[in-house]
């Protein structure tokens, strides 16, 4: 997976904020990627203003060759990530469902949206809490639920996290 993609979707989905986008420029530079733009955000500090490092982070990923995630892009490719957490037990459905959100507009592929309607079942993260803790037999279907929505979409072939660059 595209190192450099990855953070331009997490950081669409909220996953990395603007101040921490300094550090991770500097690990891309460690891991081989370089760009002027991505030089500089590397030099910056995190109490840079915000619209300063988000600038420098869109120069360098124009220089880098990768497209900014628009927050559709992003939801699908948290999702994918989630489901991706999910099958290989390194996430909990309850762990999905505090990070998933729905954002994915037009764009969500069927298996998308089926993982992420079994993942947002519950309306909230009080209501997983009481259906956990009141009626463990709905909460089990519900896990069993958003497990095999999960598997059925880690094995979907269309995944928008396969993204490489063309050099």
């Amino acid at each position: 997976m595209d190192a450099v993609f990855t953070l331009a979707w997490q950081h669409a989905a909220g996953l990395v904020c603007p101040e921490d986008l300094p550090m991770a420029a500097a690990e891309l530079l460690a891991a081989g990627e370089d760009s002027p733009a991505l030089c500089d955000l590397a030099g910056r500090g995190r109490g840079e203003p915000t619209a300063d490092l988000e600038e420098l982070f869109r120069e360098a990923l124009e220089e880098l060759g990768v497209p900014c995630p628009d927050s559709g892009l992003a939801e699908r490719c948290l999702l994918r990530s989630l489901a991706a957490g999910v099958v290989a037990g390194e996430v909990t459905p309850k762990e999905a469902a505090g990070r998933a959100w729905l954002g994915m507009g037009e764009t969500a592929t069927d298996v998308e949206w089926q993982f992420a309607e079994a993942v947002l079942r519950m309306c909230c993260s009080s209501c997983l809490v009481e259906v956990e803790t009141y009626n463990a037999e709905a909460y089990q279907a519900w896990e069993q639920e958003v497990s095999a929505a999960a598997a059925i979409l880690a094995a979907a072939a269309d995944s928008p996290l396969g993204w490489t660059r063309r050099r």
